[in-house]
């Protein structure tokens, strides 16, 4: 009986230091690059739009409580798309953008990590190339987006990521070179990225 209840408080007592402890916090940062496939898409029938395979290089940061962390990020994200309007010639728009994702990542089942979270376009630059010339064309990336995904971490500094990145809402009104409106243009991509953490 004497036994049982030293082993009954030896566990509660180790059980209320465990609880007691705060988790330990720890802070990662490392370099990030991929490629990205998009898919922009209008709602105007006379309008074909073709994507381009690009690509998006940056740096990762993480505060870590074990379970869950915190990852922001900035990336610089590079883009392209064709837009052939009914009977006017094709347009060639290079997109580059700079982006912060601030992501929530669940680490249960190690060495995989799941993402979600909110990503800001801080600067987004888009030309329509004509010939040897690059013409301001205007933002075609959101201002705010979201993403989602998958990570799995290997050897403790590799990283592989696949995320996939969509629009809150529509961007309305994008005006094209010959004038021509385009009500309603929507954006969604997959990133696959590889990384390393220092």
């Amino acid at each position: 009986m004497t036994r049982k209840l030293i082993l009954t408080l030896l566990l509660a007592m180790t059980t209320a230091t465990l609880w007691a402890r705060p988790p330990r916090v720890r802070i990662e940062w490392g370099v990030l690059g991929g490629v990205n496939i998009a898919d922009y898409s209008t709602n105007m029938g006379d309008i074909d739009v073709k994507d381009r395979l690009g690509w998006q290089v940056g740096i990762m940061t993480a505060v870590n409580w074990g379970a869950v962390a915190l990852e922001p990020q900035i990336l610089f994200v590079r883009q392209g798309l064709k837009i052939r309007p009914e009977g006017v010639e094709q347009i060639r728009l290079r997109s580059h953008s700079i982006e912060i994702p601030v992501l929530a990542s669940l680490r249960i089942l190690k060495p995989l990590r799941f993402y979600l979270g909110p990503v800001f376009t801080v600067m987004n630059d888009c030309k329509d190339k004509q010939g040897d010339n690059l013409i301001d064309f205007g933002r075609v990336r959101p201002t705010v987006s979201f993403a989602g995904g998958l990570g799995i971490q290997l050897n403790r500094h590799m990283l592989i990521d696949l995320r996939y990145n969509g629009q809150l809402r529509s961007k309305h009104n994008v005006a094209l070179p010959d004038g021509r409106m385009i009500d309603k243009m929507r954006m969604f991509n997959v990133a696959f990225s590889f990384g390393y953490i220092f």
